[in-house]
């Protein structure tokens, strides 16, 4: 329970008044008795009742006025029961009446206030004296008996005041020294406290370090897993086809074999033909020497047909003389015939012969045409045999060409043929290399092949390694949710015990305020940072303009390290100026660990400034999630970096405008120069939560697919 002064002033107060209110009921009834009893007159009673209960009833309405805690109270106490206890003593003549105010005066102990308690008794003492000295002036109580007694009241009193005071002293002392144990005991605890929560942190810090670590093993595990299970497939695959090629590779041999001794048939073919192409060679050049032989001899049939053809045109000439012989043996004939007529019978012999002379020039001339037309027709076959001797002449000028062509073609495919020969030889020796490597290559395929067996082998060992690393990472990552859960749950119960509350929230810090309009259930929500904070009240600014008329009802929740600190009823108030909000706090604040969101692979280039300094490295990302990220950088300065504040820019990212990433540096180990620097956001980025969830679904449909 809480200490509260009020609380248990008013606790003093109430008791106080039942006291006096059970006393006031006794007296009043002792008082009322004896004046029934004749002992006092009736207007006595009246005074006693009006002196004890007026200031009782007065008191009452200070309470409901003053409220209960008043300490004005106790001082009605001591005026209005010091007035009756002193009419008391000035009316009674019972000696042990001034005992009336030890049960009011013991109950003053409550207050514990030791200079209270001394007026109070000084007052006492005065109100015996008076009502000693009334007794004695007025009223003649002025015996030696009546004297003692007076004495022994006062003394009574003084004694009863003394131990009063004496014990309000040894109280407060024991309170005091009570309260500076406390206090020590409080300090210690709170510094226990304080210890504990930064314990709790840094363990929420190192349990965030070893989960993002955890993670990005498992998801490194994951990738091995599935590259030794896809390295599997490949190596049987490998291994298949490995003895594929084995076989392959024998027939290959085989088959080389089998070239070899072709190509060594057709070495000796080739040879073969290089003698034949030698031969035709030869027959070619006894072709051509024909050749130009019968070039020669066509140009002396052509001059032998040329004299012909003189001849033959002298033969005409001679033929055309006979035939003129003839005409004029004709003519000499008939003149000779002629002649004999006139002669009569003496020319009648000369008349036979000349008749023999006409009959042998018919037949001549007869002779001479069939000779005419022979020689016509020798003339014509003449011209034909000289044309188709020239047609000859010109095929067997354009076959020497071609025949020459030829064997210059023979020649150069001899020389090729050579070359060929030589070519072959080339090749057979290089098919003989070949068919020796592919012997060795047979023999390397074999021991490729023993290999990939014990290749096999050691994968399916990784493979199962791998699983049992997946299996005990499952196992660690229950254990640290079972560790988170329990500093968690001691977190919200250092919340809950007002150890973790509004002083640990400190300026700079991100905020959530979630705002209900009034006589509606749907909630806005806006992010901003802490200005500053009062015992009950945060000042703040947010991102976006929130439009108030008075004030609202909200929620707010800041992000203190890896814990949120949430406080479910508060109000928001417009500050008007300077665009700042005051949110006012009512409750203590319950506390929830900072929610853990997935992480996707980015390998984006991002510049990194140090936000206390100013300087600049060039980084690449590594991952990214809603509420943390890391990345790789070459530079040594970030061997000591952890703790610092940074801003990153992603370049080229998908979303420009939610390229400016602010982070907190937890965790930088060093892989061989380069430094793998975790970081953690000041608050949730619900943009790159969006963006981590859409690029693992699609991840997801494209391995599904």
């Amino acid at each position: 329970m809480n200490y509260d002064e009020n609380v248990f002033k008013a606790k003093a107060n109430i008791k106080a008044r039942r006291i006096w209110l059970v006393f006031a009921l006794l007296l009043t009834a002792n008082y009322g008795s004896d004046a029934a009893g004749g002992l006092y007159p009736a207007n006595y009673y009246l005074i006693f009742v009006l002196l004890c209960w007026i200031p009782f009833f007065a008191g009452e309405v200070l309470l409901k006025v003053k409220g209960k805690a008043t300490d004005i109270y106790r001082r009605d106490i001591v005026i209005g029961y010091g007035i009756f206890y002193t009419f008391v003593l000035c009316t009674t003549e019972s000696p042990i009446a001034f005992t009336y105010i030890l049960p009011v005066t013991s109950l003053l102990v409550l207050y514990k206030d030791r200079k209270f308690m001394i007026h109070c008794g000084i007052a006492n003492t005065l109100c015996i004296i008076g009502g000693a000295i009334y007794r004695g002036l007025i009223l003649g109580f002025n015996s030696a008996t009546d004297m003692k007694n007076y004495q022994l009241q006062v003394s009574c009193i003084v004694l009863c005041y003394i131990c009063y005071v004496m014990s309000i002293k040894h109280l407060n002392e024991s309170d005091g020294a009570l309260t500076d144990s406390i206090k020590a005991d409080l300090n210690r605890v709170i510094t226990t406290v304080e210890k504990v929560k930064t314990a709790s942190n840094t363990i929420m810090d190192g349990i965030t370090v070893v989960r993002e670590l955890a993670t990005e093993n498992k998801h490194g595990s994951d990738i091995v897993l599935l590259g030794m299970n896809e390295l599997t497939d490949n190596n049987s695959k490998l291994q298949d086809r490995t003895s594929s090629s084995m076989d392959m590779t024998t027939d290959i041999n085989s088959q080389v074999e089998n070239v070899v001794t072709m190509i060594n048939e057709m070495v000796s073919l080739t040879n073969e033909s290089i003698e034949h192409a030698g031969t035709s060679s030869s027959d070619l050049e006894s072709l051509v020497s024909t050749a130009n032989t019968m070039s020669r001899l066509s140009s002396e049939v052509e001059t032998v047909l040329t004299e012909f053809t003189s001849e033959f045109e002298k033969v005409k000439q001679e033929t055309g003389t006979i035939d003129s012989i003839s005409s004029q043996t004709n003519l000499l004939a008939l003149n000779a015939s002629i002649e004999a007529a006139r002669a009569g019978e003496a020319g009648r012999g000369f008349a036979v012969v000349a008749e023999q002379i006409r009959t042998l020039s018919t037949e001549t001339k007869d002779s001479s045409g069939q000779i005419q037309e022979a020689l016509t027709r020798l003339d014509e076959i003449s011209a034909k045999m000289t044309g188709s001797i020239e047609e000859t002449l010109k095929l067997i000028q354009i076959t020497l060409e071609k025949v020459t062509q030829t064997g210059d073609n023979v020649r150069k495919i001899t020389a090729d043929s050579s070359k060929l020969g030589e070519h072959i030889q080339v090749i057979d020796t290089a098919i003989k290399g070949v068919e020796a490597s592919n012997g060795q290559l047979v023999e390397n395929m074999q021991h490729v092949s023993e290999i990939v067996d014990t290749m096999t082998n050691c994968i399916n060992d990784s493979d199962d390694i791998s699983k049992r690393m997946v299996s005990k990472y499952d196992e660690s990552a229950g254990n640290i949710n079972n560790i988170e859960n329990v500093i968690q749950g001691l977190m919200c119960e250092l919340g809950i015990g007002g150890f973790m509350g509004i002083g640990d929230v400190q300026p700079g810090m991100k905020i959530l305020v979630n705002t209900k309009s009034s006589g509606s259930d749907a909630s806005s929500e806006y992010h901003g940072s802490l200005v500053s904070r009062d015992d009950d009240t945060l000042k703040i600014t947010l991102d976006e303009q929130l439009t108030l008329n008075a004030k609202a009802e909200c929620s707010a929740q800041v992000t203190v390290g890896n814990v949120l600190y949430c406080w479910d009823a508060a109000e928001i108030v417009s500050d008007r100026t300077g665009g700042t909000y005051t949110i006012h706090i009512s409750s203590a604040p319950h506390i929830i660990n900072r929610r853990k969101y997935p992480r996707i692979d980015i390998s984006n280039i991002c510049t990194i400034k140090i936000k206390d300094t100013g300087e600049t490295f060039t980084g690449r990302l590594d991952n990214l999630s809603a509420n943390g990220f890391a990345l790789l950088a070459k530079d040594a300065f970030f061997a000591g970096c952890k703790g610092k504040d940074i801003a990153v820019t992603i370049h080229n990212f998908d979303m420009p405008d939610h390229a400016e990433l602010d982070g907190r540096i937890i965790r930088c180990s060093n892989n061989d120069g380069v430094y793998i620097i975790g970081c953690q956001m000041p608050d949730d980025n619900e943009y790159i939560r969006s963006y981590v969830e859409k690029k693992l679904a699609t991840q997801e449909n494209a391995g599904v697919q």
